[in-house]
């Protein structure tokens, strides 16, 4: 199973954060995350047992 990192920030945060990579004037650190939610809530929503189902069926190759 892959592992990865997500950060929690506001949205506002985020965009600051991402505007500010795109200009150089941040280099993100390679342990950053690379994957952010504006909170726990809508993690949750995006790892559902739904979701997660929904995955595996496009993640399996069609035969």
């Amino acid at each position: 199973m892959k592992m990865f990192k997500v950060g929690i920030a506001s949205q506002e945060k985020i965009r600051e954060r991402m505007l500010a990579i795109a200009k150089g004037e941040f280099k993100p650190k390679p342990s950053d995350p690379r994957i952010w939610f504006t909170s726990m809530r809508s993690l949750s929503q995006v790892l559902s047992d739904e979701n997660r189902t929904l995955s595996d069926v496009i993640r399996k190759p069609r035969l």
